[in-house]
């Protein structure tokens, strides 16, 4: 009875091994099209609304989605303290520190910050052609972490399967 009952958990936690680095790569692609869809709405408001970022990043910090609020949350907490530090430096930091636990990599979070370099400072024209530009490169990323979950994500869970298999073999 001791045996089956060790062999349920070496199998269930090598599986929950497998399932957990799954999860990974979906929660990332997850974040991306979160961020494509902000990218969406700082586009729609930039160029039908002409609403300010300030305006915009306090409306995306009471987003529904978690790592959006996390993200521009801490954005707006920035924003909104009265201090010398520019719009560039408050975006850029609250993507570095926030970013990784949202599910963002690095490459991600060097595109989001590329945009500040341009948002807030030109016209409308100017931030809608670079916020265009930054939703191409995320949805790049996108179509590359589909792909590497579609294939990365099934072998993991098959490898850890067959693994906690092979090690209850291995101790029986």
């Amino acid at each position: 009875m001791l045996k089956m009952i060790g062999i349920v958990l070496i199998i269930g936690s090598f599986t929950g091994i497998g399932m957990s680095q799954r999860q990974q790569f979906r929660g990332h692609v997850v974040v991306l099209g979160d961020m494509i869809s902000v990218l969406d709405t700082i586009s729609g408001e930039l160029s039908f609304h002409l609403t300010s970022i300030p305006e915009i990043i306090a409306r995306l910090a009471q987003d529904k989605r978690l790592p959006v609020a996390r993200i521009f949350g801490a954005m707006h907490t920035m924003v909104q303290q009265d201090d010398s530090l520019s719009l560039t430096y408050k975006w850029m930091k609250a993507f570095r520190d926030h970013g990784r636990d949202a599910g963002l990599t690095e490459e991600d979070i060097g595109i989001l910050c590329d945009l500040s370099e341009f948002i807030g400072k030109y016209d409308a024209r100017a931030q809608q052609k670079s916020v265009d530009y930054a939703k191409e490169r995320l949805s790049r990323q996108l179509e590359i972490a589909s792909a590497e979950m579609k294939s990365k994500g099934m072998v993991y869970r098959t490898c850890c399967i067959a693994a906690g298999i092979l090690l209850v073999l291995v101790l029986i």
